[in-house]
C-alpha cells in the first residue's frame, strides 16, 4: 500500500471509489460547503477524472490498494462527518463500512449498492446510513427525458414508485396526497387535489401472469406467424390430400392411410400393376414427404436454439404502439424497464445477450424482449421503433449507444408519432457534454454518474435523508425517522405525525428486521422502536426530527404556522 499524506487538518467528507462519480460528488460537496474539506481514496492516479479531482480547492487525494483500519484513520474517517462509498462492489463497500463504523459510530455512512434488497436489509445495522444505487437514480431521468418530462417527478423506493402525476387518472389506492407550490419554491402537501393540481402517488407492481386463455392466443398468433410452421402446414394438408384421392379412387381407408404415410417417409416400394393415377399420388406424396423432412428438421433445431428464451415470450412488440424501447437490460436499463412498467408506460426491452440481467425481469413483468444489437435496423424495426414514442439506449459500450443513437435519428421523422425522443446513456461526463452540443436537440445524452452525484452530495450532507424528489424549483426529501423511547410520538396515531401541510407518512416498519407497511391505517398507534418513511418539506422534516427524539418538542408555529389540511375540491 502506498499512502500520500493529507495534512494535518481533518476532512469534513471521505469519498471512496475508483469511478468518474468520485469527481462529481467531490465537486458537488465543496460548492455546498464552503469551509468543507473532501479527503478522496483512490486505489491509484491513472483514472481521467484525476487531474479533474487535482483542480479542486479543498480536496485531498489519498491513493491506497485497500479500504483497511490505517487508511480509513489515516483519511480521517474517526472524526469525519459523512463517509461514501461509491465502488461497484456490494460486499467491499459494506465491509468498509463497518470498519469505517467501528472507529466512528455516528458517521453518516452512504454506501453505494445494486442490490436494494441487502442494502435496505444492512441499514438497520448502523446508527446513520443510507443505500443508494446509481442505476436506481440515474433512471428517472432517462424516464423524464423518453417520455417528454422536464421535471424529475418519479423516485424508486424499494418495490415502490413515488411519482408525481396529474390530478385525474389515478389509480385507487395509490394517492399520498396533493400538491401546491405555495409560495414559489415550497411544496405545500394536501389531503386531496384540486382540478388544475398535481399530485403525489405510490405506485407497486405486482408480478404479471398470464391467464390460459393469453397462453393459448400467444401460441396460436406464434404458430400462425412462423414461417417454417405455415410451410410443414401447407404440406401436411397436401399428404392427407393425397390420402383422401387414394380413398376415392377405391382404396379402403386403413390402406389408404398405409400407403400414403409409407410413401411419405420415403418407404415407396413400386406397384407396376396399380393403376396410372395411384401411380401419380404415389410420387406426388413422396416428393411432398422428401420436401417435409428438411422443414422438420429446421423446426426442431430451431426450437433447441429457443430453448433457453421460451420462458420469456411476451406480448408480441408488433402488437405495440407508443411504447418505450429500452435498449441495454444491465444495471441502469432494467430500473428503467421496471419504472416505465410501474408508471404504467408500455416497454419493449432489447439486448445483445440472452441471458442479461434484466431478462428475469422482463419476464415478470410480461414485457417482451428482443434479442440483438440496438445497432442492427432489423432489431431496431422488430422491437417497433418506427411506432414508438422514445428509443433509450443503455448499453454499457459508449460505442453501442452512439451508433445506434444516429441510426435512431433516421426513425426520428419517420415515427408514427410527434417523433422520436432518442436518449443516450454515455460513461465518460466530458464526451456525454460535447456530444450534446453537437447533436444540439435531436438526441438527448446524459451521464449516470452526474446524474447521481446530486443525490449523493444530498445524502452525504442530510442526515435522515435517503432520497428527493425535485419538482420544479422546490425539492422533497424522502427521509427515515426513528422513534425513539420516550419522544412525543410513542402511543400518538400516524394521522399526527408531523405538520399538516408538510410531512406524509409513506410507510411504517414495525421494528428493525421487519418489512416495512405502505400506506398505514391512519389510525394506527405508534410504538418506541418504529420506523417511518415520510415525505416532507425543509420545515417540516425539521419539525418531525424534534418529535421523533426525546427532549424538546418545539410547538409548531414559530416560524411557519402549523396551518390545517384543507380540503381543495
Amino acid at each position: 500500500m502506498s499512502v500520500e499524506p493529507v495534512g494535518e487538518r481533518t476532512p469534513s467528507f471521505v469519498v471512496c471509489g475508483d469511478n468518474p462519480l468520485v469527481y462529481q460528488l467531490a465537486a458537488q460537496l465543496v460548492e455546498q460547503f464552503a469551509d468543507g474539506v473532501v479527503t478522496v481514496i483512490l486505489p491509484n492516479r491513472r483514472g481521467g477524472f484525476v487531474s479533474l479531482l487535482e483542480r479542486l480547492d479543498r480536496v485531498r487525494i489519498l491513493c491506497a490498494e485497500r479500504l483497511d483500519e490505517e487508511t480509513l484513520r489515516i483519511a480521517g474517517v474517526a472524526e469525519a462527518r459523512a463517509l461514501a462509498l461509491v465502488d461497484q462492489a456490494d460486499v467491499e463497500n459494506f465491509h468498509a463500512a463497518l470498519r469505517a463504523h467501528e472507529m466512528n459510530p455516528d458517521i453518516r455512512l452512504v454506501i453505494r449498492m445494486f442490490n436494494t434488497g441487502l442494502g435496505f436489509r444492512i441499514r438497520t445495522l448502523f446508527a446513520d446510513c443510507v443505500v443508494l444505487s446509481i442505476s436506481e437514480m440515474a433512471a428517472p431521468s432517462f424516464i423524464a427525458e423518453a417520455l417528454g418530462v422536464k421535471a424529475l417527478d418519479y423516485l424508486r423506493l424499494g418495490e415502490r414508485t413515488l411519482y408525481v402525476t396529474g390530478p385525474n387518472g389515478i389509480p385507487n389506492g395509490t394517492m399520498v396526497c396533493g400538491l401546491v407550490e405555495s409560495p414559489p419554491g415550497e411544496i405545500r402537501l394536501l389531503a386531496s387535489t384540486r382540478s388544475d393540481a398535481r399530485a403525489l402517488a405510490l405506485a407497486g407492481r405486482a408480478p404479471h401472469t398470464w391467464n390460459s386463455r393469453g397462453r393459448f392466443l400467444l401460441k396460436l398468433r406464434y404458430l400462425a406467424r412462423h414461417n417454417l410452421v405455415r410451410l410443414m402446414l401447407s404440406l401436411l394438408t397436401l399428404i392427407v390430400l393425397g390420402c383422401a384421392l387414394m380413398i376415392l379412387i377405391g382404396n379402403a381407408w386403413g390402406d389408404a392411410v398405409y400407403e400414403t404415410l409409407l410413401d411419405a417417409a420415403g418407404a415407396a416400394q413400386p406397384e407396376h400393376q396399380r393403376e396410372p393415377i395411384f401411380k401419380v399420388l404415389q410420387v406426388v406424396v413422396v416428393f411432398i414427404g422428401l420436401a417435409l423432412t428438411p422443414v422438420v428438421t429446421a423446426m426442431v433445431v430451431g426450437g433447441v436454439l429457443r430453448a433457453q428464451l421460451s420462458e420469456q415470450i411476451g406480448p408480441d412488440p408488433k402488437d405495440f404502439s407508443d411504447h418505450v424501447v429500452v435498449a441495454g437490460l444491465g444495471n441502469v436499463g432494467m430500473r428503467v424497464m421496471e419504472q416505465l412498467s410501474d408508471l404504467g408506460v408500455p416497454v419493449v426491452g432489447l439486448d445483445y445477450d440472452e441471458n442479461a440481467r434484466g431478462i428475469a425481469l422482463a419476464r415478470t413483468l410480461g414485457v417482451p424482449v428482443v434479442i440483438g444489437q440496438a445497432t442492427w435496423e432489423d432489431t431496431l424495426a422488430a422491437a417497433g421503433v418506427s411506432r414508438a414514442r422514445a428509443l433509450v439506449l443503455l448499453t454499457s459500450s459508449d460505442a453501442v449507444n452512439l451508433e445506434a443513437a444516429l441510426l435512431g435519428q433516421s426513425y426520428h421523422d419517420r415515427s408514427q408519432h410527434d417523433g422520436l425522443n432518442v436518449v443516450v446513456r454515455l460513461s465518460d461526463d466530458d464526451l456525454a457534454e460535447r456530444v450534446q452540443r453537437k447533436l444540439e436537440n435531436s438526441v438527448v445524452v446524459r451521464s449516470v454518474f452526474q446524474l447521481a452525484a446530486e443525490g449523493f452530495a444530498a445524502a452525504m450532507a442530510e442526515r435522515r435523508v435517503i432520497a428527493t424528489l425535485s419538482i420544479n424549483s422546490a425539492r422533497l426529501m424522502v427521509a427515515e425517522v426513528p422513534v425513539e423511547e420516550g419522544s412525543a410520538l410513542v402511543g400518538k396515531p400516524i394521522r399526527t405525525v408531523g405538520l399538516p401541510v408538510h410531512t406524509r407518512v409513506l410507510a411504517v416498519q414495525p421494528e428493525v428486521g421487519a418489512e416495512l407497511q405502505w400506506q398505514p391505517d391512519p389510525e394506527t398507534l405508534l410504538a418506541a422502536g418504529n420506523q417511518l418513511v415520510v415525505v416532507s418539506n425543509r420545515y417540516g422534516l425539521d419539525d418531525l426530527l424534534a418529535h421523533s427524539t426525546v427532549g424538546a418538542t418545539p410547538e409548531p408555529g414559530d416560524d411557519d404556522p402549523a396551518e390545517a389540511d384543507p380540503a381543495i375540491a
